[in-house]
């Protein structure tokens, strides 16, 4: 689906501004570097033009729902998610998370603790 990334109606939690370098797994096929840019407990919205803007208008509707491994190399953690939307011409989409492998960590950074 290909939203507006400032829509913030659907969101049911804050969002803390970060700019943490992460790396990102689509698949087996679709792999590559971006910036987690906000996160929360249960979401994050990610800049990657190397992903998003690889992505067609029809494939970004396909990718919509999609499993997504973001892993955070300097937090040794892996978060994984479920793509929400993907704005094409920023080269941005967001996710809603699934699960992490290691959910204290994950909650620590959330809050900045």
């Amino acid at each position: 689906m290909v939203s507006d990334s400032t829509d913030n109606e659907r969101r049911r939690e804050n969002r803390k501004k970060v700019k943490i370098t992460v790396l990102l797994k689509v698949g087996v096929l679709l792999s590559g570097r971006g910036i987690a840019k906000d996160i929360s407990d249960h979401g994050m919205r990610l800049m990657s033009p190397q992903i998003f803007k690889s992505m067609s208008s029809v494939q970004s509707k396909d990718f919509a729902g999609s499993p997504l491994r973001i892993m955070l190399p300097a937090e040794a953690l892996t978060v994984n998610g479920v793509i929400v939307w993907a704005d094409l011409k920023k080269g941005e989409g967001a996710v809603t998370i699934t699960s992490t492998s290691d959910d204290n960590r994950w909650q620590e950074i959330c809050s900045g603790k």
